[in-house]
C-alpha cells in the first residue's frame, strides 16, 4: 500500500523517530508502513489519520485496492462515525452497544464538541437506558441529566462547529479493544461466527473501567464517588443473566442465523472435533496439498486459521486455500484476504445449519468455491454464488474445483476412514 507520509512527515520537519513517538510505535513500524513493507493496523491507521488531520483514504492509497483500504470505501471526514457503525458494528456489536455508539455521538454534537471520548461513552452507556450497564449505573445512584452536568463541568462547550459525523478519542479505541478482549475472555458469543466475540452494553462498561484514565473512568471515581472495582464485580455477577438477555434481543432483531443456543443445551460447536472429522480433514488436506505445492497454486491452510474480512471480522474456516495471486506475503496472523475456497466439515457436535450459513456467508464475501463435507451422510455439497444451485456430490462422485485446481480430482469416497464401512 502506497502512503504520503514521508511528505506529511516533511511538511513538520519531523523525522521517523519523532513520528513514532507521537505514535506510540517503533521507529521500524513507522519505515515499514512508510516504505509500503506492511500495512498498518487499524487503531495505528486512526492514529496516524487523528495526528495529521486528515483522513485514512487520503493518506493511504493503492492503485489496486486492498483489503484495508476496501474497508474504508466511501468514508469521508464528515461521515466517518455513521459508515464505521453501518460497516464494522454490526458485525461485533450487539443492538444495544450500537445505540450506546450513535447516543455517545450525540452526546459530543449536543456539547459542540468534535470527537468521541471515554465520556460521552459513558453517557451513552446511561442514555440506552434498558442494557446491563444503564442498570448498573443506575443502581450506583447515576442518571442521564447528573451524568451530562459532571461532564460538561469537565470539558464544557465547545464552539459548536463539531462535523456531522466525528472519529474517537484514541482512549476510546483502546476502551473498544478492551471491550472486545472481554467479550472473548467470558465467551460471549452472542453471534457465533469463528472466534468473533460481540460485544455488549456491560462490555463496553467494563472496558471503560480497565482502561481507568480516560475522562468516563475519572468522572465516576472523582465526581459520582464510585468504587471502579467494585462496579467492575457488580458486572461480572450480571455476565450470566447479560448473555441470556442478549441471545433473545438477538433473535429478535439480527437477519442472520448465528445466535448460539443460550436456553440450557449445550452447543457443542467449540468441542474438540471427533476421530471421523480428523480423519476426512487429513484425507481432503492431503489431496488439495499435493496437487497446490508442487504447482505453486498458492496456499492450504487448515486448523481454522484465522483470515480478516473486509468489515473487520475475523473468519476461521475449517480448511481454506488461497491463491498465490492474492496473498503475495504470508503475514504472522491473519490475512487480510478473502479465501478462494473454503471447507466446512460436519464433526458429530456440529448442526448442519450454522455451517450452511458460514459457507454463504463466505460466498458472499468473495469466495469462489464452498464446500461442505457431511461424514454422516458421506456427501460433499459444492456451493458458488452463481446462479446455479448448489451441487450434492455422493459417495460415488468425484470432486473436482476447476476454477481452482483444474485437473484436479477426488473421489468421495477417498475422505471417510474405513471405520464408516
Amino acid at each position: 500500500m502506497k502512503n504520503h507520509l514521508r511528505e506529511l512527515r516533511a511538511e513538520h520537519n519531523w523525522s521517523q523517530a519523532d513520528l513514532a513517538d507521537r505514535l506510540g510505535v517503533s521507529r521500524q513500524t513507522v519505515n515499514a508502513v512508510e516504505v509500503g513493507k506492511s500495512e498498518p493496523s487499524l487503531s495505528l491507521a486512526f492514529k496516524i489519520a487523528q495526528l495529521f488531520g486528515s483522513s485514512i483514504e487520503t493518506i493511504f492509497f493503492s492503485k489496486e485496492k486492498s483489503m484495508f483500504a476496501k474497508l474504508f470505501d466511501g468514508f469521508t471526514e464528515d461521515n466517518f462515525l455513521k459508515r464505521f457503525i453501518q460497516k464494522i458494528l454490526p458485525t461485533r456489536f450487539t443492538q444495544k452497544a450500537v445505540q450506546v455508539i450513535t447516543l455517545a455521538q450525540q452526546e459530543s454534537r449536543r456539547l459542540g464538541h468534535s470527537y468521541v471520548g471515554t465520556e460521552q461513552i459513558l453517557l451513552g452507556l446511561i442514555a440506552e437506558g434498558t442494557g446491563v450497564a444503564a442498570r448498573t449505573l443506575s443502581d450506583q445512584g447515576i442518571n442521564l441529566q447528573d451524568a451530562r452536568k459532571e461532564v460538561e463541568k469537565v470539558i464544557g462547550r465547545g464552539p459548536k462547529l463539531a462535523r456531522i459525523e466525528i472519529p474517537f478519542t484514541p482512549r476510546v479505541q483502546t476502551v473498544l479493544q478492551l471491550s472486545l478482549e472481554a467479550a472473548r475472555q467470558f465467551d460471549h458469543n452472542y453471534i457465533d461466527l469463528g472466534p468473533i466475540r460481540s460485544i455488549d452494553t456491560e462490555h463496553l462498561l467494563l472496558g471503560l473501567i480497565q482502561e481507568g484514565e480516560g475522562l468516563g473512568a475519572r468522572i465516576l471515581k472523582a465526581n459520582f464517588r464510585v468504587d471502579l472495582q467494585n462496579l467492575e464485580q457488580q458486572i461480572l455477577e450480571q455476565l450470566p443473566e447479560a448473555v441470556r438477555e442478549s441471545n433473545a434481543s438477538s433473535e429478535r432483531s439480527l437477519p442472520n442465523r448465528f445466535s448460539r443456543n443460550f436456553d440450557g443445551a449445550a452447543d457443542c460447536s467449540d468441542q474438540p472435533p471427533d476421530f471421523t472429522f480428523g480423519v476426512t480433514s487429513a484425507r481432503l488436506c492431503a489431496s488439495l496439498l499435493a496437487w497446490v505445492e508442487p504447482r505453486q497454486l498458492g496456499y492450504v491452510v487448515i486448523s481454522r486459521s484465522g483470515f480478516q474480512l473486509p468489515n473487520g471480522g475475523i473468519l476461521a474456516p475449517h480448511i481454506a486455500f488461497i491463491a498465490q495471486e492474492h496473498l503475495k506475503r504470508v503475514p504472522r496472523i491473519y490475512p487480510e484476504v478473502v479465501p478462494d475456497l473454503v471447507v466446512e466439515i460436519k464433526s458429530a457436535f456440529d448442526r448442519l445449519a450454522p455451517l450452511q450459513d458460514k459457507v454463504q456467508l463466505c460466498l458472499e464475501r468473495g469466495t469462489k468455491i464452498g464446500l461442505l463435507v457431511d461424514p454422516d451422510k458421506r456427501t460433499v455439497t459444492v456451493s458458488r454464488l452463481a446462479p446455479e444451485r448448489a451441487v450434492v456430490l455422493e459417495n460415488e462422485d468425484i470432486l473436482t474445483a476447476s476454477e481452482l485446481f483444474p485437473g484436479w480430482e477426488l473421489p468421495v469416497s477417498n475422505l471417510w476412514p474405513s471405520l464408516l464401512d
